[in-house]
Protein backbone atom coordinates (compact mmCIF):
# COMPACT_ATOMS: atom_id res chain seq x y z
CA UNK A 1 0.00 0.00 0.00
CA UNK A 2 2.65 2.68 0.92
CA UNK A 3 4.21 1.64 -2.26
CA UNK A 4 1.45 2.42 -4.60
CA UNK A 5 0.42 5.74 -2.58
CA UNK A 6 4.04 6.61 -3.12
CA UNK A 7 4.06 5.95 -6.83
CA UNK A 8 0.69 8.35 -6.90
CA UNK A 9 2.35 10.81 -5.03
CA UNK A 10 5.37 10.80 -7.42
CA UNK A 11 3.21 10.35 -10.47
CA UNK A 12 0.89 13.78 -9.55
CA UNK A 13 3.81 15.76 -8.58
CA UNK A 14 5.31 15.50 -11.96
CA UNK A 15 2.31 15.93 -13.83
CA UNK A 16 1.53 19.00 -11.96
CA UNK A 17 5.16 20.47 -12.10
CA UNK A 18 4.67 22.59 -15.50
CA UNK A 19 7.24 20.85 -17.89
CA UNK A 20 7.00 21.60 -21.61
CA UNK A 21 9.11 20.92 -23.97
CA UNK A 22 11.96 23.96 -25.13
CA UNK A 23 11.85 23.09 -29.30
CA UNK A 24 7.50 23.07 -28.79
CA UNK A 25 6.65 24.19 -32.02
CA UNK A 26 3.12 24.39 -31.55
CA UNK A 27 3.67 27.62 -29.59
CA UNK A 28 1.97 30.77 -30.98
CA UNK A 29 4.47 33.08 -33.04
CA UNK A 30 2.88 36.58 -33.00
CA UNK A 31 4.90 37.28 -36.74
CA UNK A 32 4.23 36.47 -40.42
CA UNK A 33 6.73 35.88 -42.68
CA UNK A 34 5.90 37.85 -46.25
CA UNK A 35 8.06 37.10 -48.53
CA UNK A 36 11.23 34.54 -48.37
CA UNK A 37 14.33 35.27 -50.67
CA UNK A 38 17.41 32.76 -50.55
CA UNK A 39 20.73 32.18 -52.53
CA UNK A 40 23.54 30.18 -52.05
CA UNK A 41 23.04 26.30 -52.03
CA UNK A 42 19.44 25.78 -54.63
CA UNK A 43 18.72 22.34 -52.35
CA UNK A 44 19.44 23.28 -48.95
CA UNK A 45 17.60 26.49 -49.38
CA UNK A 46 14.46 25.30 -50.66
CA UNK A 47 14.41 22.50 -47.80
CA UNK A 48 14.46 25.55 -45.64
CA UNK A 49 12.41 27.86 -46.95
CA UNK A 50 9.74 25.25 -47.51
CA UNK A 51 9.94 24.58 -43.46
CA UNK A 52 9.70 28.24 -43.21
CA UNK A 53 6.12 28.61 -45.04
CA UNK A 54 4.40 27.40 -41.89
CA UNK A 55 4.98 30.95 -40.92
CA UNK A 56 3.31 32.56 -44.19
CA UNK A 57 -0.16 31.44 -42.73
CA UNK A 58 -0.06 33.23 -39.89
CA UNK A 59 -3.00 35.96 -39.27
CA UNK A 60 -0.16 38.52 -37.26
CA UNK A 61 -0.03 41.71 -38.55
CA UNK A 62 3.63 41.76 -37.62
CA UNK A 63 5.29 41.14 -41.19
CA UNK A 64 8.55 40.26 -41.55
CA UNK A 65 10.45 39.63 -44.63
CA UNK A 66 13.16 36.92 -44.49
CA UNK A 67 16.34 36.67 -46.56
CA UNK A 68 19.10 34.29 -46.47
CA UNK A 69 22.06 32.62 -47.72
CA UNK A 70 23.10 29.32 -47.24
CA UNK A 71 26.33 27.80 -48.06
CA UNK A 72 27.43 24.10 -47.66
CA UNK A 73 31.25 22.82 -47.09
CA UNK A 74 31.95 19.72 -47.40
CA UNK A 75 36.25 18.90 -46.29
CA UNK A 76 38.28 16.26 -45.62
CA UNK A 77 39.83 15.60 -42.22
CA UNK A 78 41.81 12.78 -42.57
CA UNK A 79 42.87 10.04 -44.97
CA UNK A 80 44.44 6.27 -44.61
CA UNK A 81 48.27 5.56 -45.49
CA UNK A 82 46.34 4.98 -49.33
CA UNK A 83 45.56 8.80 -49.74
CA UNK A 84 41.80 7.86 -49.62
CA UNK A 85 39.91 10.00 -47.24
CA UNK A 86 38.44 8.28 -44.32
CA UNK A 87 36.34 11.02 -42.40
CA UNK A 88 35.14 13.95 -43.70
CA UNK A 89 33.25 17.22 -42.16
CA UNK A 90 30.16 19.06 -43.50
CA UNK A 91 29.12 22.81 -42.81
CA UNK A 92 25.92 24.25 -43.65
CA UNK A 93 25.78 28.42 -42.15
CA UNK A 94 23.29 30.12 -43.32
CA UNK A 95 23.11 33.87 -42.89
CA UNK A 96 19.21 35.01 -41.77
CA UNK A 97 17.74 38.45 -42.52
CA UNK A 98 14.57 39.77 -41.43
CA UNK A 99 13.55 43.05 -42.10
CA UNK A 100 10.49 44.51 -40.42
CA UNK A 101 8.19 46.38 -42.52
CA UNK A 102 6.73 49.02 -40.63
CA UNK A 103 9.90 50.38 -38.84
CA UNK A 104 12.55 49.26 -41.04
CA UNK A 105 13.64 47.05 -38.12
CA UNK A 106 16.45 44.39 -39.44
CA UNK A 107 17.05 41.41 -37.26
CA UNK A 108 20.17 39.23 -38.55
CA UNK A 109 21.56 35.73 -37.11
CA UNK A 110 24.02 33.30 -38.34
CA UNK A 111 23.00 29.82 -37.82
CA UNK A 112 25.89 26.76 -37.96
CA UNK A 113 25.67 23.20 -38.09
CA UNK A 114 28.61 20.96 -38.54
CA UNK A 115 28.87 17.10 -38.23
CA UNK A 116 31.77 14.78 -38.51
CA UNK A 117 31.34 11.39 -40.47
CA UNK A 118 33.31 8.91 -41.28
CA UNK A 119 33.81 6.74 -44.38
CA UNK A 120 32.57 3.96 -45.76
CA UNK A 121 33.66 1.23 -48.26
CA UNK A 122 29.58 1.59 -50.08
CA UNK A 123 29.44 4.32 -52.06
CA UNK A 124 26.10 4.02 -51.92
CA UNK A 125 25.50 4.19 -48.25
CA UNK A 126 27.56 7.13 -47.83
CA UNK A 127 25.69 8.92 -49.97
CA UNK A 128 22.61 8.04 -48.32
CA UNK A 129 23.94 8.49 -44.82
CA UNK A 130 25.06 12.36 -45.82
CA UNK A 131 21.91 12.57 -46.96
CA UNK A 132 19.87 11.64 -43.46
CA UNK A 133 22.74 13.67 -42.31
CA UNK A 134 22.19 17.38 -44.22
CA UNK A 135 18.56 16.78 -44.13
CA UNK A 136 19.02 16.07 -40.07
CA UNK A 137 20.99 19.29 -39.76
CA UNK A 138 18.42 21.27 -41.78
CA UNK A 139 15.78 20.18 -39.06
CA UNK A 140 18.21 21.37 -36.67
CA UNK A 141 18.41 24.86 -37.93
CA UNK A 142 14.76 25.36 -38.29
CA UNK A 143 14.33 24.25 -34.62
CA UNK A 144 16.90 27.08 -33.66
CA UNK A 145 14.96 29.33 -36.43
CA UNK A 146 12.28 28.79 -34.30
CA UNK A 147 13.84 29.88 -31.44
CA UNK A 148 15.45 33.20 -32.33
CA UNK A 149 11.55 33.85 -34.00
CA UNK A 150 10.26 33.56 -30.52
CA UNK A 151 12.80 35.36 -29.43
CA UNK A 152 12.07 38.49 -31.85
CA UNK A 153 8.87 38.44 -31.27
CA UNK A 154 8.92 40.18 -28.14
CA UNK A 155 11.08 43.10 -30.12
CA UNK A 156 8.55 44.02 -32.63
Amino acid sequence: MIKITKYLFIFLFLLSCGYSPIYQTNKEINLKLGTINYSGDKVIGREIAKGLEKFKKSNSLNILDANFDVTKKEIIVTKDKKGDPSSFRTTIEMNLELSYQKNNKVFTRNFIEERTYDSMENKFELTKYKNNLENNMIFKILGDINIFFNIIQNDL
